[in-house]
């Protein structure tokens, strides 16, 4: 079906302003809510009341030799399960003091974990990658993050310098914005998802339910789906009414990805996933049960990607038509000309409408800052080169939704 140009002219303002204004009400929000601090709780935290879970597969053993000296430090008992895979990760994990259990076959991080789990009777439990490094008193600090209500709490997260690699500016953006996200809703008892690298929950709470099918082999519309084991306890918790977060000041190291090729994968994993669990929020009506920043969050997350696209194809139309009509120089400069001067549509509403573009740039040099906050090296490059994964998440969020049936195998490792 073709748009009438006027139509299709009238669509494109009133978008583009629609736009502006939610995604400036997004970034002031998180930047006002995220410069809150929850209160630490007040009580004594006992270190024999955590097991550290930690997964091994094929892992570079000089990094899971340094992960777990660090988790050693951390005064807590830990296990160690070998997906498929014993030396040297056996030898290791036993000069720490830890406890090694192996696998027969390599049977995915999901089956691990819950293998792990029947092991585990402690009170709380981390789930720790074994490339990811805890910084000292880490699990400390993420217990002293539990009250009550509280379920899961999980450490803010930040990709291993490499010096000489153009992949870890791209990969530390990507983390960045989940932060930036994450710490404003966290000031809600909700997050999206906690940051499956390093992560407390109470035992009790999800013990049973990763022994579930509904954990181990989670459908959407009838069909199985490789859904993260991050996604699915933060949702599970969530839906029992225990306040998830992520600790503002527990910051652990990760491996990124080895290439950008993995590095496009895993977003796309992550995307369909994202929209799987918006699907499913919902269908089963729990996406308001959350609270209104945590609704309003996952809405905006979601839908902007598409809202952006319907833009570019009504901008895009709008030109071609322009071209064709008056020539390659006078579209040139009739396009130039719609840049500087406000839309006939709104001349009406000149004071409101120039409001709303400058509140749309102060709200994207906020989101500048966010991301660049205590960064202490490389900014320019950072952002030049992070910029690189704004625009592949905008075409991996395109293409989770067309491929959402295809999300039945783990993308990387």
């Amino acid at each position: 079906m073709i748009i009438p140009e006027h139509l299709a002219y009238v669509l494109y303002i009133y978008l583009s302003v629609l736009v502006s204004v939610y995604s400036s009400a997004y970034i002031i929000s998180i930047f006002h809510f995220g410069r809150k601090k929850y209160r630490r709780v007040d009580g004594t935290v006992d270190l024999n009341d955590l097991t550290i879970l930690i997964p091994v597969y094929n892992e570079n053993v000089q990094l899971f030799s340094k992960c777990l000296s660090m988790v050693k430090n951390q005064g807590a008992n830990f296990i160690v399960v070998g997906d498929g895979c014993g030396k040297p990760y056996d030898k290791i994990t036993i000069e720490n003091g830890g406890k090694f259990v192996q696998l027969k076959h390599n049977v995915g991080k999901k089956n691990a974990l819950a293998s792990g789990m029947k092991l585990v009777k402690s009170k709380y439990v981390m789930f720790l990658d074994s490339d990811t490094l805890l910084p000292k008193n880490a699990a400390l600090k993420l217990l002293e993050q539990f009250d009550e209500r509280t379920g899961g709490v999980s450490a803010e997260v930040r990709i291993i310098w490499e010096r000489k690699k153009f992949i870890y500016y791209p990969s530390e953006m990507l983390q960045r914005l989940r932060q930036i996200s994450f710490k404003a809703m966290s000031n809600f008892g909700r997050v999206l998802v906690l940051n499956g690298q390093c992560a407390i929950y109470r035992t009790n709470l999800i013990k049973d339910f990763m022994f579930s099918d509904m954990f181990l082999n989670t459908k959407f519309m009838g069909r199985k789906m490789v859904i993260g084991d991050d996604m699915n306890i933060t949702k599970h918790i969530n839906r029992l009414r225990y306040k998830t977060k992520v600790a503002q000041d527990v910051v652990v190291k990760t491996k990124g990805q080895d290439s950008f090729k993995n590095l496009v994968k895993q977003s796309v994993r992550w995307s369909r996933s994202g929209y799987i669990n918006f699907g499913s929020s919902i269908k089963d009506g729990s996406l308001f049960k959350n609270g209104i920043f945590y609704a309003f969050s996952m809405i905006y997350v979601y839908t902007l990607p598409l809202f952006v696209f319907l833009l570019l194809m009504l901008k895009g139309g709008l030109i071609v038509n322009v071209i064709v009509r008056r020539g390659i120089i006078g579209g040139i400069l009739k396009i130039a000309h719609s840049f500087i001067y406000t839309p006939r549509l709104l001349s009406a509403f000149i004071i409101p409408y120039i409001g709303i573009k400058i509140l749309s740039f102060a709200a994207a040099g906020i989101l500048i800052f966010l991301i660049l906050n205590k960064m202490k090296r490389n900014k320019l490059r950072f952002l030049s080169y992070g910029s690189i994964m704004l625009l592949v998440m905008f075409f991996t969020a395109l293409y989770a939704i067309l491929s959402i049936n295809k999300h039945d195998e783990w993308l990387t490792r």
